[in-house]
């Protein structure tokens, strides 16, 4: 496929999208900034702590778990009995505020799209609206879809794409998931959404690369849906 092709066949899929699916870290803002450094530390200490493993040993057992399961947690509610909120709510532990500023050009790209949003994340309701509100975008979501809303699923398990699309009130053809990891994005495609990636390199399927999601600002003009301020 030609890059015109290419760029035709994305603004086609845009022009048809009815619903956004936002990943939470690592997308909405910038890996530099260090949130997610953090939580995957403490999902770490969490494993070496549960197992009694070195670390070399902890993290190639996490590996293994999300290779297989999507999620690290998943992995040890199946083979450690771990419960959910209690690892969800120890590896989230970390100061958002001290870490995460107020992004304006962030909320003006959001509130541009006139279509239904919702954070989809395979973290907390309590960690998104921390992070949500130290960006200063909180009321640009209608709804989020955490790991618990998945059923501990999460990304990128196919029912939780078709769970998260309801919640923006979209089939799961016209819906398009924003995310910086390519597995999720993968998954998205597979299911038959639209997907945009967010940083480094993307699959060849994927509808739209960017650097920073502030990017898609530029990428969205003259689409029906998109009314910058």
């Amino acid at each position: 496929m030609t890059s015109e092709e290419r760029r035709k066949q994305f603004r086609s899929r845009m022009e048809n999208a009815r619903g956004f699916l936002f990943d939470l870290d690592n997308t909405l803002y910038g890996s530099e900034k260090g949130v997610f450094d953090r939580i995957n530390d403490r999902i770490n200490v969490f494993v070496i702590e549960l197992t009694g493993k070195p670390r070399g040993e902890a993290e190639i057992l996490r590996k293994d778990y999300i290779d297989r399961y999507g999620t690290t947690l998943r992995g040890l509610m199946t083979h450690h009995d771990v419960k959910p909120d209690q690892f969800l709510e120890d590896v989230h532990d970390v100061p958002i505020d001290g870490l995460l500023q107020q992004d304006p050009g962030l909320r003006n790209m959001l509130e541009s799209i006139l279509l239904p949003k919702v954070v989809f994340t395979n973290a907390t309701v309590d960690h998104a609206v921390r992070v949500l509100d130290a960006l200063g975008v909180s009321g640009c979501f209608e709804d989020i879809c955490d790991l618990e809303s998945t059923g501990y699923f999460g990304k990128p398990y196919p029912e939780s794409y078709t769970i998260a699309a309801s919640m923006v009130r979209s089939e799961v053809e016209r819906t398009v998931l924003v995310d910086d990891l390519e597995v999720n994005v993968r998954g998205a495609i597979q299911c038959g959404m639209s997907a945009i990636k967010v940083g480094g390199a993307a699959p060849g399927s994927v509808d739209l690369a960017v650097d920073r999601v502030h990017d898609l600002e530029q990428a969205f003009q003259g689409l029906p849906w998109f009314r910058p301020a």
